[in-house]
């Protein structure tokens, strides 16, 4: 009998610690994916091709800005030829959520276009104001970037972004 009390409070300490410690992996695992974000961000500001094309899933889909859908080899040629271009460019992210090797990552942006690119050239060379989603899937321990949507936002009338 003393020995199954013993064996019984071992595994309640055993579950409560597991219980205790369980939630921090995930907040590790979104804060993580947020810095990845983050970095997927400088990347695009310092037109790093290569490290974009690291990160980027062979099935990268992006439903860009300028009303069309790219493939990641489409959106690579635009970041080398300049056709996607920043002076600025500056990210909020307001939520980070991952379920299982999925990672989904939303937020704002602050993108000011550079004059030669496509949503300079739309727009003009003011700060746009963006929302987006970035989709990173984890394949073999490491994330990669899977998907995008980004879409300006009109500012209200006699307002600046």
């Amino acid at each position: 009998m003393r020995q199954l009390l013993i064996v019984a409070t071992g595994v309640a300490g055993l579950l409560s610690a597991v219980a205790t410690t369980a939630p921090a992996a995930p907040r590790d695992v979104e804060a993580a994916l947020a810095r990845l974000d983050m970095a997927q961000k400088d990347m695009v500001a310092q037109a790093d091709v290569a490290k974009l094309a690291a990160l980027s899933a062979p099935e990268l889909t992006i439903n860009a800005p300028t009303g069309r859908v790219l493939s990641r080899e489409e959106f690579l040629a635009m970041m080398r030829d300049g056709r996607i271009g920043a002076e600025e460019f500056d990210r909020t992210i307001e939520r980070v959520r991952v379920s299982g090797d999925t990672g989904v990552v939303m937020g704002s942006e602050l993108f000011t276009p550079t004059a030669a690119s496509e949503l300079g050239r739309t727009y003009g060379t003011a700060p746009l104001r963006r929302r987006y989603t970035n989709i990173y899937q984890r394949h073999h321990g490491r994330w990669y970037w899977l998907a995008r949507h980004a879409n300006v936002v009109p500012a209200p009338p006699g307002r600046s972004p």
